[in-house]
């Protein structure tokens, strides 16, 4: 398979800061560190696999967006093909009312 390049969103890197950064305050920091290193190994996975994982039935842009399950959290993403890129959108616990924030969200902003 080939890999695609991956993008964050602002969003998504927030996502992952505040959640790395409530399992430190919860948990301590090794465990944040370890979430930090695990979903940047998941995210890397999706370059390789991207579209294999769940439709979800909500679109951006007219791309469908895909969900990875990282319990307790869950990877949005989009996968451009004519670029060959993998854009996540989100991180997002699996508690919040994600189809709701994902059906909301119009835009999202991209690190230059």
């Amino acid at each position: 398979m080939q890999e695609r390049k991956v993008v964050l969103t602002w969003e998504a890197i927030y996502d992952v800061t505040d959640i790395a950064d409530y399992i430190e305050k919860e948990f301590g920091r090794e465990r944040a560190d370890r979430f930090e290193r695990d979903i940047r190994q998941e995210i890397k996975d999706i370059s390789f696999l991207g579209g294999v994982f769940g439709n979800i039935h909500i679109y951006y842009r007219a791309y469908s967006i895909f969900k990875k399950p990282f319990p307790p959290s869950i990877i949005f993403y989009v996968v451009k093909e004519p670029e060959n890129e993998i854009h996540i959108l989100r991180v997002l616990r699996e508690e919040r009312d994600w189809g709701r924030i994902l059906k909301e969200q119009q835009e999202y902003t991209y690190p230059e």
